[in-house]
């Protein structure tokens, strides 16, 4: 155990503390608990024995909100922190993402150190945060978000961004992050869309494989740098699209469209926790679901780890759900589900009410295999033994060169170009003038789980600042038109026409949803994100009274979509000679769309989610049902719905995205028969039949003739990214044991025999797609 010296500093003054990265005393006989020789089941086991009651149901929780924010400068409250943390100490979380890690380091520190020191056991803090795009406070490298980089489709280049936000945020003192969501970007209304990898199971499954991975990874002392949690187990369908909506439970319906990321990543990345959902399944609050956890995910799944609540969940099962009479009910009621800690970001966790069951053996019992799990990750993360984070390494850690560059490389190829006729990329001698329009094209629109203040320059370029530096500021006509949240003020309107009319080219920036969890920013005018679900799919307020107006001049317009949701694009949006989603954006995202637009680089970013043709048309994810497919009666009902005439098949599908140049896929090849136990190896040459070098996604999908129960009609199973120069062609072979070609059928695997079609091609687009027939003998 290192023992960490700590300052006389006043907290409440934030002062700088100097924590020596060395022990400060050694003490006689050891306890096996601080034998770092020894496996942290075994420490974790000889340390719970010398536990008090009150000790072991303080880990339970732990202090989330440690540091505040009030007129622009980082607060800590002492007062508050004390009163939670005497009863919920096996935690730590940042506070405000608004706070720089600079200012949030000293405290933490200091608040480490303490628990260390003067504690009995001296049992320290985990750090946990949200990490998905960045650290969770400010002043580390901001990237895209989860859709955006996942739109690369470019796995080892995710890894590489993974790699960035585990070391900075390691250099933090972060020991724990809940992170990645494997949750499936299904309903387009839900607002946490933006959080997930796509709409696809096998595509999730890649990215969130390698995110634990990445994160996981070991130091050169053999400690797990940061801990993972895999999330939200299970979400993504809820009613309406609503966040913490009630959803359906078949298990042939979760093991197959929900769980299928959970099963690949604990069996090949071993995640150390897992987070529940907010939703009832089967009618069942996720947090005190005993079948859904102990049956389905410890019997079905395997899961080893630690399962944790989501922020309150237990809660709710009291003042919504009103399944549990009383605190202490919701509490006994989720801890015999399964759930082993808490987060409680306001400090009133329900599992402090334990502490008047010293003498059930059961519930002790419980509490003990609950500490146990915790333990084992601080013991695993190395917590107990390594030094405490110094301002000098983070420093140095972040916002790197290297980081940077990373971060823009994953920009430029996050960044999807849906529509081109021919008017990208730009000449720069043929502009000279250009106005951006839209609210949007004046912030960093990265998500309410990123650090990050989206008017604020300091957290990166907006796409007016990006033209600027190209072009010159004076060559950048800026109107805002309308309010980027939504309102009836439309007065700006008239003078983004002028400023389109005066530079002869537009840029229309329209978005959703920008804010984070700052309490400046919760408020019912946003339309994006945790808790803001969108039933109209169009842009919020009256943007597309702003993007109209603009395209009536008749004036060269290029659209950019800056969100975490898909839109429905209509017929006066359509107009548009060029049309890109951004996503969510990071810090170079601007800057990597000026160089898209003029051709510095070439986009090959791919959809990952459907985007819907009319509101209410969905869901329309590339995977549906044969019988989804399936509306009415023959030639007189050719549509799933009748007004407007729309089908499941929705031509911005799945996998589609443009380049400045051509790629031709040949038919592929494969063996027509393969043995029971073998691979289906599929063959195909790419080549790059354009003047400029691009990157093409080779992407192979599959479906069996015939199956048990109903099977979608294909499934995404491989995928490659390709970069070739003009002229080149590469040949792939993408390999497929018989055994990944199955299903659940009530919770155990089946895979057939007989005939199947794959087909390889540049998306899910009939179009875009070769189709080949396989035999798989037995």
């Amino acid at each position: 155990m290192v023992r960490f010296a700590i300052s006389a500093a006043l907290l409440a003054g934030l002062q700088g503390v100097t924590c020596v990265s060395m022990p400060l005393e050694t003490r006689k006989d050891t306890p096996a608990y601080l034998d770092s020789s020894l496996p942290p089941k075994d420490r974790a086991a000889d340390l719970l024995k010398r536990m008090t009651w009150e000790e072991k149901v303080g880990q339970l929780g732990g202090v989330r909100r440690t540091l505040g924010r009030t007129g622009g400068q980082a607060t800590f409250n002492k007062t508050a922190f004390d009163i939670v943390h005497k009863t919920q100490n096996g935690q730590i979380g940042l506070g405000s993402q608004y706070n720089y890690a600079k200012d949030v380091l000293p405290v933490v520190n200091q608040l480490r150190a303490e628990q260390v020191n003067n504690t009995r056991l001296s049992i320290p803090y985990v750090t946990i945060t949200d990490s998905i795009n960045s650290m969770w406070v400010s002043g580390g490298t901001l990237f895209p978000g989860a859709v955006s980089m996942a739109s690369s489709w470019n796995l080892d280049l995710y890894e590489q961004v993974v790699a960035v936000i585990r070391d900075e945020n390691h250099a933090l003192g972060v020991n724990w992050v809940l992170s990645p969501e494997l949750d499936i970007a299904y309903d387009p209304r839900n607002g946490r869309n933006g959080e997930m990898f796509g709409e696809d199971t096998y595509l999730v499954s890649e990215f969130g494989t390698r995110y634990v991975k990445t994160m996981q990874a070991k130091d050169e002392n053999g400690f797990v740098k940061i801990a993972t949690t895999i999330k939200h187990w299970v979400y993504g369908r809820g009613n309406g699209g609503v966040n913490r909506a009630s959803m359906a439970g078949g298990i042939n319906h979760i093991m197959n469209d929900l769980a299928a990321p959970y099963i690949k990543v604990i069996k090949e990345a071993d995640p150390l926790s897992l987070m529940v959902s907010y939703s009832s399944v089967d009618r069942v609050p996720m947090s005190i679901n005993r079948y859904m956890i102990r049956d389905v995910l410890r019997g079905i799944l395997g899961f080893k780890g630690l399962i944790m609540s989501d922020a309150n969940s237990i809660e709710y099962t009291v003042t919504e759900s009103k399944v549990s009479l009383s605190k202490s009910d919701a509490a006994q009621k989720a801890l015999r589900a399964g759930l082993e800690h808490e987060l409680s970001p306001g400090g009133t966790g329900l599992y402090t009410t334990l502490i008047d069951f010293a003498n059930n053996t059961e519930i002790v019992n419980l509490v003990d295999n609950s500490v146990l799990a915790l333990l084992e990750i601080k013991f695993t993360t190395g917590v107990f033994d390594n030094p405490l984070p110094s301002t000098e390494n983070m420093k140095r850690t972040l916002r790197s060169e290297q980081h940077l560059s990373i971060n823009r490389n994953i920009s430029r190829e996050s960044i999807v170009l849906l529509k081109n006729d021919g008017m990208l990329p730009f000449q720069k001698s043929n502009v000279s003038k250009v106005a951006v329009v839209g609210a949007y094209g004046d912030m960093v629109n990265a998500g309410m789980y990123a650090a990050c203040n989206a008017t604020d320059p300091a957290y990166g370029d907006s796409v007016r600042r990006s033209l600027a530096e190209k072009l010159g500021d004076e060559n950048v006509l800026y109107a805002k038109g309308v309010d980027a949240l939504p309102s009836n003020d439309g007065s700006g309107i008239e003078a983004a026409v002028a400023a389109a009319r005066e530079a002869g080219l537009a840029i229309v920036v329209l978005g959703s949803g920008y804010g984070t969890f700052d309490v400046s920013e919760m408020n019912n005018r946003r339309t994006d994100g945790e808790g803001w679900a969108h039933a109209d799919l169009g842009f919020p307020g009256l943007q597309q009274q702003l993007l109209d107006a603009v395209l009536d001049t008749g004036v060269p317009t290029i659209l950019v979509m800056s969100s975490g949701q898909t839109f429905v694009l209509n017929e006066s949006t359509m107009r548009s000679n060029a049309i890109l989603h951004s996503w969510l954006s990071g810090e170079f995202t601007g800057d990597a769309l000026v160089e898209i637009l003029f051709g510095d680089v070439n986009p090959s970013g791919k959809l990952t989610v459907t985007m819907p043709q009319a509101n209410g048309a969905f869901p329309v994810a590339y995977d549906y049902l044969a019988s989804d497919d399936q509306g009415g009666f023959g030639t007189a009902t050719l549509y799933d719905w009748q007004w407007p005439q729309v089908t499941r098949y929705a031509p911005l599908r799945f996998g589609f995205g443009l380049s400045y140049t051509t790629f031709e896929i040949s038919p592929p090849t494969a063996s027509t028969l393969t043995v029971c136990g073998g691979n289906v190896t599929v063959n195909a040459t790419v080549t790059n039949t354009g003047k400029v070098a691009g990157k093409e996604v080779v992407q192979l999908y599959y479906r069996p003739e015939h199956s048990v129960i109903e099977f979608p009609v294909m499934k995404l199973i491989r995928f490659a990214k390709v970069d070739l120069e003009p002229g080149e062609a590469k040949n792939i072979s993408l390999s497929i044991p018989h055994s990944e070609l199955g299903y659940y059928v009530d919770g155990e695997w089946n895979v057939d025999f007989g005939n199947y079609t794959f087909w390889m091609g540049s998306s899910s687009r009939t179009e875009d797609l070769h189709q080949l027939n396989v035999t798989l003998s037995q």
